[in-house]
């Protein structure tokens, strides 16, 4: 009895060792973060006109994108903002901060949609704008802000430029 289990049990063992022996799939490319997807946005942005220069600089500080936007007319500073696209979980935010508007605290927009070259960012509470878009068109971007003013519709465009 004992010579008819040797052959069974060395076909077991031969086989289960041939399954163990495959090498593992290898594993799937981590997909980017959405923070990860946007990093079309950094570097530094410009639109200079006859109604003054704007500029856009937005740069990787370790988790966040962060961002200084200025609109100088002549030699005076007539808009300052920060900007920081931070993410939390899978949900990326931009969180806006202007001197002098708010009480001086930051404004949160939430993204809704992304695509590999657009970033659309909402806050249906805030007054103005509730939504901002970002969109890459080759070596320029465009930032628009819109919704509701004095009861119309209303919609800004900053067209701009890379520089660095």
């Amino acid at each position: 009895m004992k010579k008819n289990l040797l052959p069974l049990f060395t076909t077991l063992l031969i086989a289960y060792s041939c399954q163990n022996s495959e090498t593992p799939a290898p594993e799937k490319e981590k997909e980017k973060s959405r923070l990860e997807k946007a990093e079309w946005l950094i570097g530094r942005w410009e639109n200079n006109s006859e109604q003054g220069n704007l500029s856009e600089t937005w740069v990787k500080d370790g988790d966040v994108f962060s961002a200084e936007t200025f609109i100088v007319v002549g030699s005076d500073t007539v808009f300052k903002e920060r900007s920081v696209l931070e993410e939390t979980g899978k949900t990326l935010h931009c969180v806006i901060s202007i001197p002098g508007e708010n009480n001086d605290k930051p404004v949160t927009f939430t993204m809704t949609k992304q695509t590999e070259s657009m970033m659309l960012f909402e806050n249906p509470k805030h007054d103005f704008p509730t939504v901002i878009r970002y969109e890459q068109k080759g070596d320029s971007v465009v930032a628009e802000i819109s919704g509701t003013q004095q009861g119309k519709p209303a919609k800004e465009r900053f067209a701009m430029v890379r520089v660095q």
